[in-house]
């Protein structure tokens, strides 16, 4: 009979030999003329012995002997081993299979791979029990993968110098991360038993991921569904919800912010609140932070290049030789004729005298304490998942960065600090600046008549002697935080333009608040005195439809008392002369809607929409009447728009050169006294306004989004006593393209 022939022989496939023995052969490669494979052996479910080699035709004869995974010899049955180990790489394959275009670069892949190695058998071991302990097979190749990268990265740093060995570190951290890479080594390495158990570790945690994400989702529906419930019982079925997030965004829409950026300031309130971490946790966690007067701006002279930059918290010294710009604390003195700003400095404090212009002047020539950068150092980042360094095919974009950070010294330098000028106003966009003509024109256009409302617009960017801090004298609120005024009076809140005042014995503030400017004076107790009263006329969120926000007018009253600093506030200014509560100012503003002056006649105009076919779009939406046509009040005041615009295309340019992010506080408050009456249209686009005002010709200002793109309308209608109509079509708006 014929010799019997072996059958094919098979890697990385476990082979079930007499004496209860598990043989894997892992790769066969040609060695001095003639095939040679390396295998491991062991007992079935325990760890594997080191390669060993023997002549290919040897090896075949494995088929002969054994089984593959099945039946072994004298036909009794044994399962294949469930150890995946058993087909990882031996440290020695690695070395010998992975190759580079030089020593240092078959290193690098080298380390990298053993680096890989870890984390690939981590990541099975996770999907298999988080607590529990690794298999023995899995301790035995982890601990030699782990040992083969860390003799092999000494053993470099000590043959070469710390640069060289640094950019080693670098260059197989890239080759972790390198999915070309990956898929050639992982191919020709990895066993089929280890990969059949890395993708079913992958589809597990994808399934687990899967599931909590429905898991939270379902919930999330649950807790809405609760949420809304409630609001209706509390509210009706018109309620607004109060949960964090929307009573931010409320707020900020309120108080005339952009749907965009209120949606993104509620959303982070929301998401504070929700990991316990809102306002009143920050507070707690940081403090109350500084109350009183500060400096805002860079003052800077230009004949040197020291800056000093100045904050709510501290200045920062700039150009100064060779230091850094850094951060140093300040304080404001107020004494009798004079203003003198102290610098936390070494050797010595940098002490600055306020000038009747506002700049400063300041010692001249000085030594001052900072760093210098002496080098710099690699920063990693690596993207972890689930505790586990994260796959290549995992990551969306590199899996790992760098970042070269500088190292810094305490150092002195000397520079010149002498006299600097006061930081120039912001300046509004040039007259001739054309929004874009697209989505964003029908943003601008679409809230015009609401953000130029009293109360309408942020007062961001002043410079010079501003506030800080929350004050209070209990039912009139002032918030001065992020170089604003915000004034609360009961539900009645609105942002206010202000101005500060250097007199002789102290500072006053002079709060120009469309229901009532008033003034006051900063106190050696760090509290804020005036006098009278003032109302607060803003508007309330009634109802949101995407970025569809209808508003109510909402006024209230209160009296202008003593205002205290929060408790624990840290004082930034210090006064030595108590100053009396300056006089109520008096203002011959004319009074908003719903408050008649007295003794005089008030007039009515219903206002009504007509627009067949369709939905009314000034459903819900804002509404002013005005004694000026809009684009003839914006050259009365000097508002940047072209000589020639009309009313809508002036009110497009105002919105783009004047509104958030952008600001023009001093033109907004001098539109204030051109407003003589606002409201807010109903569902069926109709509202009646009553004012106290004189017969004469006035102007219907408005805007919304029409099918055809934004509308304005500034339409004059002539108020006699009595009953006055007025009805808006898209024939007597102006088209905005």
């Amino acid at each position: 009979t014929s010799a019997q022939q072996p059958p094919p022989l098979r890697l990385n496939v476990p082979y079930n030999c007499p004496g209860n023995m598990i043989v894997v052969v892992k790769h066969c490669e040609e060695r001095g003329g003639a095939e040679v494979c390396s295998l491991v052996k062991g007992a079935p479910n325990g760890p594997m012995g080191d390669e060993i080699s023997m002549p290919k035709a040897q090896a075949v004869a494995l088929g002969l002997i054994c089984t593959q995974g099945g039946a072994a010899q004298g036909g009794t049955t044994s399962a294949a081993p469930s150890d995946y180990t058993n087909d990882l790489p031996s440290v020695e394959r690695v070395k010998a299979e992975i190759k580079g275009s030089d020593p240092t670069d078959a290193l690098a892949r080298q380390v990298a791979v053993f680096t890989y190695l870890v984390s690939y058998i981590d990541r099975i071991k996770y999907n298999r029990t988080v607590d529990g302990p690794f298999t023995p097979g899995e301790q035995k190749m982890m601990g030699a993968y782990r040992l083969a990268a860390y003799q092999m990265s000494q053993d470099y740093a000590k043959t070469h110098t710390p640069a060289e060995a640094a950019a080693f570190e670098r260059l197989h951290g890239q080759y972790e991360m390198n999915g070309v890479f990956y898929k050639d080594w992982s191919t020709r390495l990895i066993g089929p038993q280890s990969a059949a158990a890395y993708k079913g570790a992958e589809a597990s945690l994808s399934a687990s991921g899967q599931k909590h994400y429905e898991q939270e989702m379902q919930q999330y529906k649950q807790d809405s569904a609760a949420q809304q419930a409630a609001d209706k019982q509390i509210y009706g079925t018109q309620g607004l919800s109060n949960d964090p997030t929307a009573v931010a965004t409320r707020r900020c829409l309120e108080l005339g912010g952009s749907s965009v950026g209120c949606m993104g300031k509620g959303f982070k309130s929301g998401l504070m609140d929700l990991i316990g971490f809102g306002t009143e946790a920050q507070e707690e966690f940081t403090g109350p932070g500084k109350a009183g007067m500060v400096l805002s701006g860079v003052y800077k002279n230009p004949a040197t290049v020291t800056t000093l930059g100045f904050g709510e918290s501290s200045v920062t010294i700039g150009g100064c030789g060779k230091l850094v710009d850094d951060s140093h604390n300040y304080n404001i003195d107020k004494r009798p004729g004079s203003v003198r700003v102290t610098v936390d400095n070494e050797p010595n404090p940098i002490v600055l005298t306020m000038r009747p212009d506002g700049g400063l002047t300041g010692p001249g020539l000085i030594d001052v304490k900072g760093h210098i950068i002496v080098g710099y150092h690699t920063e990693t980042s690596t993207l972890m998942i689930n505790g586990v360094r994260a796959m290549p095919d995992q990551c969306n974009g590199p899996c790992q960065t760098s970042t070269r950070v500088p190292d810094y010294a305490p150092a002195m330098g000397r520079c010149t600090i002498g006299s600097l000028a006061m930081p120039p106003s912001p300046k509004p966009a040039p007259a001739d600046a054309k929004p874009a003509k697209d989505s964003g024109l029908t943003s601008l256009v679409a809230g015009i008549a609401e953000m130029l409302s009293p109360g309408g617009g942020a007062a961001n960017g002043e410079v010079g002697l501003r506030m800080t801090g929350k004050y209070s004298d209990g039912r009139l609120l002032l918030d001065f935080t992020g170089n604003s005024l915000v004034v609360d009076c009961g539900q009645a809140h609105v942002r206010a333009p202000y101005t500060v005042e250097n007199s002789p014995n102290t500072f006053l503030i002079h709060v120009q608040n469309s229901g009532g400017p008033f003034t006051l004076a900063l106190q050696p107790d760090n509290s804020l005195r005036g006098a009278g009263s003032t109302s607060v006329n803003g508007r309330l969120v009634t109802g949101m439809n995407g970025d569809d926000v209808a508003f109510a007018p909402h006024s209230e009253a209160c009296e202008v008392g003593t205002f205290r600093p929060k408790t624990g506030a840290t004082a930034a200014t210090s006064v030595a002369t108590a100053t009396p509560a300056p006089a109520p100012v008096a203002t011959a503003a004319a009074p908003i809607s719903g408050s008649p002056a007295a003794g005089g006649a008030s007039m009515k105009l219903a206002i009504s929409s007509f627009f067949p076919g369709g939905a009314n779009p000034l459903a819900g939406k804002g509404v002013t009447l005005m004694s000026e046509r809009f684009d003839t009040l914006l050259h009365k005041i000097g508002a940047p728009i072209a000589a020639k615009d009309s009313p809508g295309r002036a009110a497009v340019e105002y919105s783009a050169n004047c509104l958030p992010p952008k600001s023009c506080p001093g033109y907004a408050a001098a539109m204030h006294p051109y407003y003589v009456g606002k409201g807010t249209f109903d569902s069926m686009g109709k509202i009646i306004l009553t004012v106290p005002v004189p017969a004469g010709t006035y102007f219907v200002f408005c805007s919304a989004v029409g099918p055809d793109g934004p509308l304005i309308w500034d339409v004059p209608t002539m108020l006699k006593a009595g009953e006055n109509s007025i009805t808006l079509t898209a024939q007597n708006a102006e088209r905005i393209h």
